[in-house]
């Protein structure tokens, strides 16, 4: 019972964290370029990484075990996003000029990926659940959802002070 419990709180998870995505990308309409994209993504990466190993409280074995899972799934979701990031931007210009079967493709595409990545974290969730205890799925679980809280904080910011930056020019 205890099982099923944990693993439809980590499936609960995975679908906020799903919809959280998708969120974000609607909303990533800032300029950054592409080279600062991926230098942010690694350094989200090697912090998720520091401050998971903490959180989970694992020994050097664990959190080895862990990160290769993480790290397995992590780049194959970021390639995910960044094309729905591209695509939903094309898809509004796309509908902005009325271009039917442009914006038919594009939609078809971006639900393509958003059904790739739900897989894609659906599978990531069932691997995890070999390498991590059930008290270590729950505080997975709380550590991923304060830190895309946290995540999610420090982008907006800096598309803030970006777009500050911007209108000041």
């Amino acid at each position: 019972m205890e099982k099923s419990r944990v693993y439809v709180t980590m499936t609960m998870f995975l679908m906020t964290a799903f919809i959280f995505g998708c969120f974000v990308l609607v909303q990533a309409e800032s300029k950054i370029d592409s080279k600062d994209m991926e230098q942010m993504h690694q350094k989200i990466k090697a912090l998720k990484k520091k401050m998971m190993t903490d959180a989970l409280s694992l020994d050097k074995d664990s959190s080895e075990k862990l990160m290769a899972v993480v790290d397995k799934y992590d780049d194959k979701k970021h390639v995910l996003m960044h094309n729905m990031r591209d695509d939903i931007r094309n898809l509004k210009k796309a509908v902005d000029s009325k271009k039917d079967d442009t914006t038919k493709t594009l939609a078809e595409k971006i639900l393509q990926n958003q059904k790739e990545l739900y897989i894609l974290k659906q599978t990531e969730i069932d691997e995890l659940k070999t390498v991590l205890t059930p008290e270590q799925q729950a505080k997975y679980i709380l550590f991923s959802v304060d830190f895309h809280r946290t995540i999610k904080k420090i982008m907006a910011e800096k598309r803030r002070n970006h777009n500050k930056d911007n209108k000041e020019d």
